[in-house]
């Protein structure tokens, strides 16, 4: 999983909180989440799409709840369950069909629009 760091982030947050309190957290959900939502908009635009009459990977590209891992919060951004399968096969291709990447160009075209966005979102909490 691709990872975004900020820095200073630590020190916003702590001085996010002690001006918050409790709404804090609320904040740094609400805020990865929709960062997460520009890389969704990413893929969503990136992925190739079949003229075939079925759930395709556009419409099934989703943004995770909040999770947590060794204290760093993060969302997973994707496809889903139902066409998860099939996305990997566009990414990477197969032997009879050419790679079309869509998450890793995405992800690499958006990065620093996330970073601006979480930035000026607790910026804004900040004032």
């Amino acid at each position: 999983m691709a990872k975004i760091e900020l820095q200073g982030v630590e020190q916003m947050l702590s001085a996010i909180r002690q001006k918050l309190g409790e709404g804090a957290k609320s904040l740094e959900n609400s805020t990865l989440r929709a960062g997460g939502e520009i890389f969704a908009a990413g893929q969503r635009e990136k992925v190739a799409v079949s003229n075939i009459d079925h759930l395709h990977i556009r419409d099934d590209i989703k943004v995770s709840g909040v999770r947590a891992d060794d204290g760093d919060k993060y969302v997973a951004v994707g496809p889903g369950k139902k066409t998860g399968w099939r996305a990997h096969f566009l990414e990477f291709g197969t032997s009879k069909m050419p790679a079309q990447p869509f998450i890793y160009p995405s992800f690499h075209e958006q990065k620093s629009k996330v970073a601006q966005f979480i930035a000026a979102e607790l910026r804004k909490a900040l004032e």
